[in-house]
């Protein structure tokens, strides 16, 4: 009995064919609920409370008043 294996073929993703892409055009709005809006600018406010305290962090031994 012999069994025979699949052949496996690996193909690089730069050597491989290009695929056409899709575009967003006349796509409009996406609609939201109000708590995924809400969660949004949750996320959004803590992005920049994040930045601001790394800004702060970065600045704070340039002004001479690191720990």
């Amino acid at each position: 009995m012999t069994t025979t294996r699949p052949e496996i073929t690996v193909r690089h993703p730069l050597l491989d064919e290009q695929e056409t892409k899709l575009t967003g055009e006349g796509l409009g709005l996406m609609k939201m609920s109000p708590s995924v809006r809400a969660m949004l600018l949750l996320l959004r406010v803590y992005l920049v409370l994040m930045a601001g305290m790394l800004l702060y962090h970065m600045v704070q031994p340039m002004l001479g008043k690191g720990h």
